[in-house]
Order: structure tokens, then C-alpha cells, then sequence
């Protein structure tokens, strides 16, 4: 059994994207057409939607629809993930992690990050550098274990910005107090 015309055309739309978009929309329509239940089409559509369009709602239809057609398909993760986040629907977020850190094959180090990223959010700030450092555990990458040194430092910041600021807070408190 070989590959069939439309598995074809999947590979070229994802030749295609981002440098040709238009030739991509093209072949994911044909794709989709021929086969409505192909997880990869609609991940990428989402992508175009999300990435491209900025149609946040379209992203999500077509995210959704790939996880309700192969909940074993990796890449909708990582892009779904990211955009709850972008909309700050971080509790959704938190949800589709756990469910995609139980799917075989899943780079857990990626998953990891973006729980350190949420808990950032969150201003857990803490609690963020613990997941940045878990997920440098589980990666096999040099360069994803640079941006995890990157991001903690980023919340360490922070984290350093926060308790001046409750600091500060507090000292006007005082100050308040003493008038009154």
C-alpha cells in the first residue's frame, strides 16, 4: 500500500508553510476535502488560523477537531497549549498539558516549559523556575536548554522586581499610618 494523493498533498502544504501560504490553504483544502478525519490538515489549518490570521476562534475549531479525530497526535498539543495561553484561558491550558503529557511520543520537556510559563502567569514566580528546571531535566537539546536558562532568569527578574514592589507598598503603608 502506498501513499495516497492526499498524504501527497499534506506534505506539500507543509512544505509550503509559512513561505507560501496561499499554496498551502490550497492543498489543505483539497486535502480536507478528500479526507475530513486527517489530524495533520487540521492542526495546520489551526496554525494558519492561529499564526497567520489571528483568528483565534478558527484556531480552535480546527485544534479542537484534531484532537477529537487522533488525541495521539502530537504537534496539536504544543500549538493549542500555546494559544490558550496567548488568550489567557490558563486553567484550559493546564487541562490539555496533563492530558498531552499521557500521549505517547510527547516531548515532555516542551509541556513542562509551558507549565512554567503558566505558573509565570500566575506570578508563582517559584514555583515557574521549578517547571524551567524540569523541563531542562527531560530535554535532549542544547539550544531548548538555553531558553529554559533564559526563562529563568526572565522570572528571576521578576521575582526580584515583586518584592521590591511589596517592599515599596509596604514602606508607603508605614508612612500612611504614621500621618493618620
Amino acid at each position: 500500500m502506498g501513499i495516497n494523493t492526499y498524504e501527497v498533498m499534506y506534505i506539500q502544504a507543509k512544505d509550503n508553510y509559512p513561505y507560501d501560504v496561499h499554496e498551502c490553504i490550497e492543498k489543505l483544502q483539497y486535502v480536507i476535502a478528500a479526507d475530513d478525519e486527517h489530524a495533520g490538515a487540521h492542526c495546520l489549518m489551526g496554525q494558519i488560523y492561529d499564526e497567520q490570521l489571528q483568528d483565534y476562534k478558527q484556531a480552535e475549531y480546527y485544534y479542537r477537531m484534531t484532537l477529537y479525530l487522533d488525541k495521539h497526535y502530537t504537534p496539536v498539543y504544543y500549538k493549542y497549549v500555546a494559544l490558550l495561553i496567548e488568550l489567557n484561558r490558563f486553567e484550559e491550558a493546564l487541562k490539555i498539558i496533563e492530558i498531552g503529557l499521557k500521549v505517547s511520543g510527547i516531548d515532555e520537556a516542551i509541556l513542562v516549559s509551558y507549565k512554567g510559563v503558566l505558573y509565570e502567569k500566575f506570578q508563582m514566580y517559584g514555583t515557574a523556575i521549578g517547571y524551567f528546571n524540569e523541563a531542562k531535566m527531560l530535554c535532549l537539546c542544547n539550544t531548548f536548554m538555553d531558553a529554559m536558562d533564559d526563562n529563568i532568569k526572565r522570572v528571576k527578574k521578576k521575582k526580584a522586581l515583586a518584592k521590591k514592589r511589596v517592599k515599596k507598598s509596604s514602606g508607603k503603608n508605614k508612612k500612611a499610618k504614621k500621618t493618620s
